[in-house]
């Protein structure tokens, strides 16, 4: 799982369905955050979030976060490398800007 994610940690928002490992169902916004659990909030929400507008979509669901490795993997390098997925549901695109 770290390999399958480690290479987009830090990169652009994504938008689709995430592996059933994840236990996350239907469409979302996703962002892969390398860092400690103590950052999270501060730089991996935030960076989220930035993105998350930038990108105009429009929330549909409850937000929430994952690791993709537990925080115990990661004691000899304080966490600097752990991987933490940051997701919220959104809408369907809306085809030729019809009002839903």
């Amino acid at each position: 799982m770290h390999r399958q994610f480690g290479a987009l940690a830090g990169g652009d928002l994504r938008v689709g369905e995430l592996p059933s490992w994840t236990r996350i169902r239907g469409r979302v916004a996703w962002y892969v955050y390398r860092g400690p659990y103590s950052e999270l909030g501060d730089k991996g929400w935030r960076a989220f979030w930035h993105k998350f507008r930038a990108a105009k979509l429009k929330m549909a669901g409850v937000p929430g976060d994952l690791y993709v490795c537990s925080p115990d993997a990661h004691t000899k390098d304080e966490q600097k490398d752990m991987l933490t997925l940051i997701f919220a549901p959104v809408a369907e695109p809306n085809p030729a800007g019809r009002k839903p």
